[in-house]
């Protein structure tokens, strides 16, 4: 017996463990930290505001993983009552917690992970869970974190080093998903209705544009494009995309910046 728990061990030891998550953009902040150590099932390969339809042997493999990271998302609350009824021992994880939050329309924003310097705590909360649930490998998660933080401090520099270069500090959005982007590198934020601009709208639009200096409308690719055409339309000023669910991390907030540099 004893022979067989020392041939065991090894496996135990070296073995990964699963976690599950939304998307994989999440999955990729999670695995700056466990790397190697641990398997990520992710809910979906692209965002959607309406959950999929999980059949019930997709909802058990889901939640019956070591905990459920998430940003705290309204579709991923939904995710979480329906593994915790599967499994209500299931640890969930909100990746944001001790983070003080922005308000849009009296609901917390949940986008923290577009700045930097926020996703030090997210780093922070994901390698005290990894480490909790994984404690033989803590300090390779420890080193894993450390470098995680450092390059967050490079990303944050960069970008405002970049930022200083820009033009741009006044824009047109339509939602507040580059909120906590925007507030970190100073950046005033306009925020517009989903609509078809009327023809007496138009005037008192140019008016805006001009005292204020609005160089630049964003939207999330894919959404909202009828309502940013005619907001430039008839304002004169260009339309910038972007995707806030970019699964590569850095990537994104370089092509974030790169918007704010680029005519």
């Amino acid at each position: 017996m004893y022979k067989f728990l020392l041939l065991l061990l090894p496996i135990l030891l070296f073995s990964k463990f699963q976690v599950t998550t939304t998307l994989p953009f999440e999955a990729h902040i999670i695995k700056k930290i466990g790397k190697n150590h641990i398997r990520i099932k992710t809910i979906s390969n692209s965002f959607s505001n309406k959950n999929l339809k999980l059949s019930s042997s997709e909802i058990q493999s889901l939640s019956n993983t070591r905990a459920y990271f998430t940003f705290s998302l309204k579709e991923e609350k939904k995710y979480e009552k329906m593994f915790l009824k599967a499994n209500n021992k299931l640890n969930i994880v909100n990746m944001s917690d001790n983070i003080e939050k922005l308000k849009y329309k009296g609901v917390d924003n949940p986008y923290v992970w577009l700045d930097p310097i926020l996703l030090r705590t997210v780093a922070k909360n994901i390698y005290a869970v990894l480490t909790e649930i994984d404690s033989y490998n803590k300090d390779e998660y420890k080193a894993n974190y450390e470098l995680f933080l450092q390059e967050l401090d490079k990303s944050f520099l960069k970008t405002k080093k970049r930022l200083i270069q820009s033009e741009i500090y006044n824009i047109f959005v339509f939602y507040e998903r580059l909120d906590y982007f925007t507030k970190r590198f100073k950046i005033n934020v306009y925020k517009k209705k989903k609509r078809v601009l009327s023809a007496l709208e138009i005037k008192p639009l140019v008016e805006e544009v001009r005292i204020n200096e609005i160089k630049v409308i964003f939207t999330q690719e894919r959404e909202n494009l009828l309502y940013a055409k005619s907001l430039s339309g008839n304002s004169n000023i260009p339309v910038k995309t972007y995707n806030v669910y970019e699964e590569l991390l850095f990537f994104n907030l370089s092509n974030i910046t790169q918007n704010f540099l680029s005519k």
